[in-house]
């Protein structure tokens, strides 16, 4: 019996002896109900809500389409990554000055305590749109325009909520290599002047490092040109100035961005009065240097000597682009056809790269994104600027297949990646590099995507693409071209145009940027596991050539994502595969030791019948007795063992079991059949 009704049931018996009287009875017992009603519901009725969801996932102010709750925020990593956690608070009523307190996460065990340093925690702030990306299927939008989308890590403190509201709170979680492993817990307080709540926090650390080098080479292009308008530095290459770039650069590189751009323009040139180019470096070694110091950057990327003709994109020519130049003689500045500068910059920019040290670390632009229409001219350049600089690493974002003689590195659309891949890859064995890059508006169909309508999640999907693909490298064309208020208009781009948003003193982040480094940090765990593997395959010589250290990799990455275009958009999906990317990693050097790999690789291609034979490839240590699917498999002098089992709709799983003396393991390859 539920405790209210009981005591005003024996109330009421009470009263029935005071008021004899029916209409007495009948007042009293409705007055009490009515009281006892008032009164439990102010009781229970918060101001206000907290609870957890994924960070993966948007929280819309008028709370459409919630993503799910839970009642406490888990989180896990590794040392040296930096995490992201999101919890959402609802306003059960009007709130005024609502602040968040992070008290001590603490491991119980070994009385470690995270420092509070280490944890950053910021509302998320909602950008206006009006109208949603263009060429975008509308079941890969996260939702119609006109709406307010989360976006942006706000700066505030504190803020009010109106009644029915909801507002994300985003968590930033910085590892120090050193942070003891294990299980940490502690709460966190949502307050504000009507109330305050509490929500769990539990954070496993796994006993693993991520590595600082970083493998995925990562290029987003910024600009300087709104220094003034938003940062309000006057002038160019003051002191300010390169303030402001440092953190510029100090942000890059803690989202893990290793590559850097710097124009040829700041690169001064005189002619003489004898009539010889002189080169002054000033400007853009300084430049260079801010980056370089972060200790994080390991490529600087310049270029872009060329332009379209009057046509632009759709034109057939491309020409070398006229210099500024100091003319000692006149003591006035003269324009330069390139034809007559370039075969004296490039030997001598070569040069100045070689003397610092800088050469093997340049990646050269031709000319952006050439197509099947100008490709011949694009080629006739780049062969020019090979001929007066043979050692810079040419690159460029390419929207045709017909130019690998002339270029180091490839950089595809994705879509356009998809549509040729067999070409791409092709390019890829004979030695070209292979990297992609997205345009939000321009890169139709259900590829991830960056506009601020997608799922946020897909920023953080791209690098499983690169590790499934084997694609080295992302290059992206906005950081930071906003448009005039990037707060209240997004512009033609819909966002696409930048990862972070201005302030006075610097940038703040999005959501978007957030979940790309992250997708950079998943990208090097996959390096962690494939080196495990690579380092056995080493170990045990020429028998075990059929070893293929990225297989597996590619069989995590292949839940997320299926295909270029195919992909998971469920948080939980992610967040297993790479639980088992951990898992695997911290489970290989236990006993019993074991390895399989399997033809065709889970989520590879399957014959199209009924049945069919998946081969299983195995080693294991001195003395482990291996079992697939109950049957026990004979194991030669140097733990190799070869099997075949029958598999079909119905029986789809491989059980492996290993065991020696008192240890066990069990490793399940579930195959999708077609």
């Amino acid at each position: 019996m539920p405790i209210i009704y009981y005591y005003t049931l024996n109330i009421t018996n009470l009263m029935k002896a005071l008021f004899r009287n029916s209409a007495h009875r009948l007042f009293f017992r409705f007055g009490l109900f009515l009281f006892l009603s008032i009164y439990t519901t102010g009781l229970h009725a918060q101001p206000l809500e907290v609870f957890a969801v994924s960070a993966m996932a948007r929280v819309f102010e008028d709370g459409y389409k919630m993503p799910p709750a839970g009642d406490t925020l888990q989180l896990y990593g590794l040392r040296g990554e930096t995490l992201s956690g999101q919890f959402a608070i609802k306003a059960v009523k009007n709130l005024k000055n609502v602040s968040v307190s992070i008290g001590d996460i603490k491991n119980y065990e070994s009385e470690a305590v995270l420092s509070p340093e280490t944890i950053q925690w910021n509302f998320v702030g909602s950008i206006p749109l009006q109208k949603n990306a263009p060429n975008q299927p509308p079941e890969v939008l996260v939702r119609p325009a006109p709406a307010r989308f989360p976006d942006y890590l706000m700066t505030e403190r504190q803020l009010d909520f109106k009644k029915d509201s909801y507002r994300g709170v985003w968590l930033t979680i910085t590892l120090p290599e050193k942070t003891v492993a294990g299980l940490y817990t502690g709460n966190i307080t949502v307050s504000s002047a009507q109330g305050k709540e509490k929500i769990p926090v539990s954070l496993t650390i796994y006993p693993l490092t991520l590595p600082t080098t970083r493998h995925l080479k990562v290029t987003e292009w910024y600009t300087t040109k709104d220094f003034e308008r938003f940062h309000g530095i006057h002038e160019k290459y003051s002191d300010a100035w390169f303030d402001m770039l440092t953190k510029y650069a100090e942000n890059m590189a803690e989202h893990r961005q290793n590559i850097f751009r710097i124009p040829m323009n700041t690169i001064g040139i005189k002619r003489t009065g004898s009539g010889e180019l002189e080169f002054d470096y000033t400007i853009f070694d300084r430049m260079a240097r801010v980056f370089w110091n972060t200790g994080k950057m390991d490529y600087l990327e310049t270029g872009f000597l060329a332009e379209f003709g009057e046509k632009k994109w759709f034109s057939t020519k491309i020409t070398f682009k006229d210099f500024t130049v100091e003319d000692e003689k006149s003591g006035k500045e003269i324009t330069m056809p390139g034809e007559e500068v370039i075969p004296r910059l490039l030997p001598a920019f070569e040069r100045h790269l070689r003397r610092l040290g800088w050469l093997d670390k340049t990646l050269f632009h031709i000319h952006d994104e050439p197509t099947i229409r100008n490709v011949m001219a694009w080629r006739n350049i780049s062969q020019t600027i090979h001929k007066y600089a043979p050692d810079l690493v040419r690159f460029d974002a390419i929207e045709t297949t017909y130019l690998f003689d002339d270029i180091e590195i490839a950089i595809p659309k994705l879509d356009h990646l998809d549509a040729w891949y067999e070409t791409y890859e092709q390019a890829a064995r004979c030695g070209t590099g292979l990297w992609f890059y997205t345009v939000g508006i321009y890169q139709a169909g259900t590829y991830p995507n960056k506009t601020i309508d997608m799922p946020v999640m897909d920023n953080r999907v791209m690098h499983w693409l690169n590790y499934k693909y084997d694609l080295t490298g992302y290059l992206h064309w906005g950081w930071n071209h906003w448009t005039e208020d990037p707060y209240k208009e997004t512009g033609m781009h819909i966002g696409d145009g930048w990862h972070v948003y201005p302030v006075k003193d610097g940038v703040i982040n999005s959501l978007r940027w957030e979940q790309m480094r992250n997708g950079i940090q998943d990208y090097e765990c996959f390096l962690l596991l494939e080196n495990k593997i690579r380092h056995l395959k080493d170990s045990l010589g020429s028998p075990f050539n059929w070893i293929d250290p990225k297989q597996r990799g590619k069989e995590i990455a292949g839940r997320v994502v299926r295909n270029l275009r195919d992909h998971t958009r469920d948080p939980e999906v992610l967040d297993e595969a790479k639980k088992t990317v951990i898992r695997e990693i911290l489970d290989f050097d236990t006993s019993p030791r074991i390895y399989i790999q399997t033809d065709p690789p889970v989520h590879g291609k399957l014959i199209r019948t009924d049945t069919f034979l998946a081969e299983v490839f195995g080693w294991t240590e001195s003395g482990t007795k291996i079992t697939i699917n109950g049957e026990e498999i004979p194991v030669d002098g140097n733990g190799m063992f070869l099997w075949n089992v029958q598999m079909s709709t119905d029986n789809h799983i491989l059980k492996i079991q290993a065991v020696k003396g008192p240890d066990r393991k069990e490793i399940l390859r579930n195959f999708t059949i077609e």
